[in-house]
This record gives C-alpha cells, structure tokens and sequence, in this order.
C-alpha cells in the first residue's frame, strides 16, 4: 500500500506519476514559463505543492482542449474576474464537446442500423431503385487489388479529413472499368468515391465546407446486391447487362459499386454486402 505522507516536494518522475502527466510535457511546461521547479544542488527539479495546483488546472483544461497560451494568460494574471471569464470559457468548451459526442453516437446509430438492414437485404435479384442525385469527392486511379483500393480510400480521407466524418461512417463506392467487366475481368476500378451526406430530400445537407468533384445524376438505377468477394462483379454485371436486355432497358455506359458491408465490419469477405448499379437512361 502506498504511503499517504505528504512531502514538501516531489520530483519531475514522481509528479509525472502522480497527475499522469508525461515528463516531456513537464518540461513544456517549464519552458513556457507556466511551472517553474526549484532547482536542487543536484540539478534536478523539484515541484513545490504551489505547483500541484497548476499542473492539477492545466490538466484538467487540456482535457478540453484549450490552448497552452490561454492557460498561461490565466495563471498570469488570475484574478476573481479571470475565474470567472475561464469557467464561461469550460462550459462553452463541454457545450462543443457535448453537441460533438451527441453527433458521433447519432452517427454511430446509423451505421448499427444501415448494417442491420444491410444483413437482411435480398441478394442476387435485379431491382430497379430511384435515387436522388449524389455528390461525391473521387479520386481517379486504376485499380487492380484490394490492397490498391484500401491505400486510395485512405489516401482520399485524408484529403478531405477535416470535413468529412469517420472512415467507417462513410458510404464507399468505386466506378468499375467497364472494358475490363465486358473482357470478363472483374475487380478492376477507374476510380474511388465517397458518397456526401444528403438530407431526406436528397439534396447535399449543410456541410458546405465539403466539396465535390463528381454527381451522380437522380434517376433509375439497375441495382443488384450480392454478398461474398469482390471476384464476382464481372459475372455480376453480365447478369445484369442480360436483364437489361431482357427487359427493354437502355442504360448509361458506367458501373457505380458500393460497400455495405466490407472489410470496415468484417474480416471475412463471405459476409460482404456489395451493390452495383448501372443508370438506366
């Protein structure tokens, strides 16, 4: 059992334990001027209990982000009225945070609930499924192997990272190269795509900051679903291109592929749920 005897000062190690504080930051701190350790004959630094308040406030406000600069401000001149004007400051952080953690556990509700739906999804019969138009950030490249598509899709992400949600909350699709399915190759891709948020009317919902680069047009879409590798596309699209005919439809030229259940929810590929769709005109 540790002892509760209080001392007069402590170490840079011992603090660093105590407020689960990394040493470097410790030494930040110092160097802004923030904490100021007694020196001991030794060199080593020593923490008065003075210090145990500040390094107890600065980690409490780092929980909430605030800069090194502020906290600095305050401590140099804390005062009733500086108190004050810090608590006003927490609470309108723990507001931004609260309004942050309420969208994630939204966000993370849909995802739960689109990959219910997903797992009951009927699978392998032609559909004809209206959508609203689609904007869409893409990123152009020939795509051969999975391991190709997963480094685009990050590399996509993190170019538009600081407005686009999670990678996992994200509708992916990729346009199939068209030459390489009527050659009978499958799992070759021109490009990869993130689908924008859209509100009930389909239209691109309030994150302005989002640009896009490419639209997918409203309209009918020939839509089939199939679980299983991605191997399967090209037989996949045949079976399509067949039912067109079948059918009397006339269709725009592109592939459009998305992931509804892929290597985000499972590592085995025999649970993926993937949906192609081709505009009929």
């Amino acid at each position: 059992m540790e002892s509760g005897h209080i001392k007069g000062s402590y170490t840079i190690s011992e603090v660093s334990r105590l407020f689960g504080i990394g040493i470097d930051s410790l030494r930040y701190y110092e160097r802004l001027g923030i904490i100021t350790p007694r020196r001991a004959s030794n060199g080593y630094r020593h923490y008065e209990l003075d210090d145990m308040f500040k390094l107890s406030l600065i980690k409490d406000l780092r929980r909430l982000d605030m800069p090194m600069k502020a906290i600095k401000d305050y401590l140099d001149q804390q005062s009733l009225a500086s108190t004050l004007a810090l608590l006003e400051k927490e609470e309108r952080l723990l507001d931004e945070r609260i309004a942050q953690l309420t969208a994630d556990r939204a966000a993370v509700r849909a995802r739960a609930q689109a990959l219910a739906e997903a797992s009951a999804r009927t699978v392998d019969a032609p559909t004809i499924e209206r959508r609203a138009s689609r904007a869409c950030v893409e990123l152009s490249a020939h795509i051969e192997r999975d391991e190709e598509m997963d480094l685009l899709i990050q590399r996509l992400h993190r170019q538009y990272e600081h407005v686009l949600p999670h990678l996992n909350m994200l509708e992916i699709g990729g346009r199939l190269s068209q030459q390489e399915l009527r050659a009978g190759r499958a799992n070759v891709y021109d490009s990869v795509f993130f689908v924008l948020e859209h509100n009930d009317e389909g239209a691109v919902s309030e994150n302005e900051t989002a640009p896009y680069d490419e639209l997918l047009p409203a309209g009918d879409y020939l839509t089939l679903r199939y679980r299983g590798p991605y191997e399967q596309n090209a037989e996949v699209y045949r079976r399509m291109l067949a039912y067109a005919s079948e059918h009397g439809l006339d269709l725009a030229e592109e592939p459009y592929e998305f992931y509804e259940i892929d290597n985000r929810d499972t590592a085995n590929p025999d649970e993926f749920l993937t949906r192609i769709e081709i505009q009929v005109k």
